[in-house]
């Protein structure tokens, strides 16, 4: 597949099996540090959703221009062989991107492995209902949601050049940069968003 050869050369990276911790030029961020999922009565606190939404959507515009070219990777885990793509490509790209979806299984300690890739342009997909999705991922009555049937909770890696934006769920993301003064420029913008200390 075209982005593995790509995380290959540019960044010399295993999404499945490599940590971004790990890395000098990452920044893991916090994507709200003042409120909590549950309001006081136990309710889900629809302040704190929209201040996540709002960060994680924020930094996905400051990364990608309109019409950068960008890798969308999800990797899923299944037990089933998925012949359809998942919903973060059914449902949230559009038409122009039907034939450019790429597939390849493999298998971990876990299980089945599926990564699916594709290339586009911002403008291509839903990418604020996608980010919404991830973040709402653990909560079944809030929308959107991903709920394919025979697949694992999905990663999704936004890819371009230069970094690489992985939003795991409500609580946080990891970025991954090439160059340093990018790093440094994030780091200094989302200082009070980080987490850990210890930051190259």
């Amino acid at each position: 597949m075209v982005h593995l050869d790509y995380l290959q050369s540019e960044f010399n990276i295993d999404l499945i099996n490599d940590s971004f911790d790990e890395l000098p030029l990452s920044l893991h961020i916090q994507l709200e540090k003042e409120m909590y999922q549950f309001n006081d009565q136990g309710n889900l606190n629809p302040q704190y959703f929209n201040k996540v939404y709002n960060v994680a959507i924020s930094i996905f515009d400051e990364l990608f221009g309109e019409n950068d070219l960008l890798f969308v990777v999800t990797i899923v885990r299944s037990e089933h062989s998925l012949q359809r793509p998942i919903g973060v490509y059914s449902k949230y790209s559009k038409k122009i991107n039907k034939y450019r979806l790429n597939v390849k299984n493999s298998k971990d300690e876990n299980g089945k492995v599926i990564q699916y890739s594709l290339e586009t342009k911002k403008q291509h997909i839903e990418y604020k209902k996608i980010i919404k999705a991830i973040c709402n991922q653990d909560f079944k009555s809030m929308a959107p949601r991903f709920n394919d049937k025979y697949s694992s909770y999905p990663e999704i890696f936004f890819i371009n050049k230069d970094f690489i934006y992985h939003i795991y769920d409500d609580r946080g993301a990891f970025l991954l940069f090439k160059d340093e003064r990018k790093h440094e420029k994030f780091k200094t913008k989302y200082s009070t968003l980080l987490v850990g200390e210890d930051y190259n």
